[in-house]
């Protein structure tokens, strides 16, 4: 959870900061930060498929909504399986009871580096495996 808060920390300190985001950065953090940890439950379904074969997540929006198919299907597997989960762990971890004011406080900014690196692995991690899921089949 640490790491979890840091980067939370540093993105919250650099949102404030250094691009004066001082009225409206917490919307527009649960946003970019949701969507950051969407990437990385992607990233994570796509190492379970690659490395043992199973794709759960695929699974369980076809039994929830069987009878769409198409970019419809593609849509709502997106928000089921990634954006409502990464939503909800980022309202609880972050905005309840305004723990932000608590990791703003004990957390020191790092000029942006550790939410660059996040950032940076979470992209190469999702392409990267599904990119070898692409191609191991």
């Amino acid at each position: 959870m640490n790491l979890f808060y840091a980067i939370w920390a540093d993105a919250i300190h650099h949102e404030r900061e250094k691009n004066g985001g001082r009225g409206h950065w917490k919307i527009f953090l649960f946003c970019v930060m949701s969507l950051l940890l969407s990437l990385n439950i992607g990233a994570l379904y796509s190492a379970i498929l690659y490395f043992t074969g199973y794709d759960g997540p695929l699974k369980i929006v076809r039994w929830l909504i069987p009878a769409i198919s198409g970019r419809v299907h593609d849509i709502l597997w997106a928000i089921i399986t990634l954006f409502i989960p990464s939503m909800i762990i980022n309202y609880f971890f972050v905005f309840y009871k305004r723990k932000y004011r608590y990791i703003y406080r004990k957390y020191k900014f790092r000029n942006g580096r550790l939410l660059l690196i996040y950032y940076v692995l979470t992209v190469i991690l999702l392409f990267g495996f599904s990119l070898m899921n692409k191609f191991a089949k």
